[in-house]
Parts: C-alpha cells; sequence; structure tokens
C-alpha cells in the first residue's frame, strides 16, 4: 500500500498523482471519492510512484553538496562555498563563492537574496533578446517563487521567471524564455505553440529533456 503524504480535495473530476521534490505523495480527488477509492486507484500506480521517488532520492545523494548548501550552482558551474571574515559581500572567484563569514548561520537566505539581485540582469536580458528576435512584448515581468514550474505566463501577457532558473546553464535558461514567449504567440500547448518554440529553439525537445533534470532545483532556498 502506498502512503499517501498529503491529500486535497476539490471539485476536480478526476484523481491526480505528483511528487513533491521532497519524496512526498501529494494526491488531489475529488470530493466524492472515497479514502478507499482514492488508495486504490493510488496503489495501481506504485511503480510509478516508486520511480519518481527513487529519481528523487538519488538527486539528492548525487547533488548531497547543493542540498547542504556546501556548494552552489550559478548558470549551470559548480562551485564551492568558502566563507571569509574580511569580505562584505557574496562573489565569485574561479570556481569558489566567496561568503561573509557572518552570513554562515542562515547562508541559504542570503544566497537565495543574491541569486535574485544578480539574476534579474541575466534573465531579463534574455528576455529582451528573444522578445526583438520574437516580435513579441511581456506586459510585465517578475521574478517568480514558483515550487513546480520555471516560468509562467498569463492571459494579460506577464511573463514570470523562477529565480532559481539562475542556477542551470544558459541554454536551458533561453528555453524558459522562448517557452513563455512563444505563449504570447498562441496561449496553449498546442502544435502551432510548439511549431513557434521550434522555430527560435530547433533543438527545444532536447533542452527540456535536459531541464527536467534539474527540477530538483526547485525544492532548494525555501528557509
Amino acid at each position: 500500500m502506498v502512503h499517501i503524504d498529503i491529500l486535497v480535495r476539490t471539485n476536480r473530476k478526476s484523481v491526480s498523482i505528483t511528487i513533491s521534490q521532497k519524496g512526498e505523495v501529494i494526491i488531489k480527488a475529488p470530493k466524492y471519492c472515497s479514502l478507499a477509492q482514492i488508495q486504490a486507484i493510488v496503489d495501481k500506480k506504485e511503480n510509478w510512484i516508486q520511480l519518481h521517488k527513487n529519481r528523487i532520492t538519488n538527486n539528492h545523494a548525487l547533488n548531497a553538496n547543493i542540498f547542504n548548501y556546501n556548494d552552489i550552482l550559478f548558470c549551470g558551474q559548480v562551485y564551492h562555498i568558502m566563507y571569509n571574515d574580511k569580505v562584505k559581500k557574496i562573489e565569485l572567484k574561479e570556481n569558489y563563492c566567496i561568503v561573509p563569514a557572518k552570513y554562515s548561520n542562515n547562508v541559504s537566505l542570503y544566497l537565495a537574496k543574491w541569486y535574485k539581485k544578480i539574476g534579474m540582469s541575466i534573465l531579463w536580458g534574455r528576455v529582451d533578446y528573444f522578445s526583438n528576435l520574437m516580435q513579441v512584448e511581456p506586459t510585465k515581468l517578475r521574478l517568480s517563487n514558483a515550487k513546480g514550474c520555471w516560468g509562467s505566463c498569463n492571459s494579460l501577457g506577464v511573463v514570470s521567471l523562477n529565480w532559481r532558473l539562475i542556477m542551470v546553464p544558459h541554454d536551458l535558461i533561453d528555453y524558459v524564455v522562448v517557452h513563455e514567449l512563444s505563449h504570447l504567440l498562441q496561449m496553449n500547448h498546442s502544435e502551432l505553440f510548439w511549431n513557434v518554440v521550434k522555430s527560435i529553439l530547433p533543438d527545444y525537445q532536447n533542452r527540456r529533456k535536459l531541464l527536467k533534470k534539474g527540477d530538483y532545483l526547485l525544492s532548494l532556498y525555501r528557509n
């Protein structure tokens, strides 16, 4: 029997199963479904659930230093954190991320602030580049702290980018930017939408797969 960590009752018509980046089994189910019915549906997906939980466990093991905030990722590069009582701000030097010693008690908080500040110029720069290339213009740009996605675009033309994007390589940042800007032309995920993405990034499918492997990063810096 699969253990259900979080059960959410909604007005939806079907049962959905998701695995959080912490390995939690999250179920959204119709209000009329009994617990026995829900459990039966979940148990049928046991192999799928275990596969995803194993992937998350492996990600944590392979990236232990990232999860423990001993290392950081910046544009796909790994930097080892070194504390220094002579510096006043976070900075990158060679393969190291130099952090003021006074930040050591709550380093994730200060790193998150640093990521957001330094990341804005890079992320907005890519938005400007591809907006000009695609002849589209968002009505507004904002940084997102979403738990389950890298970016979004709403019907009002507001484009949101998860600030954790600054951790992944440039080509994956570009994929998310192009994906969201393409919604300004096609507010869906139809074939027409993907044709727009492909016209800008012919290898978008490979970039998409690589980005999926980095989904564990969405769970970081959540104090």
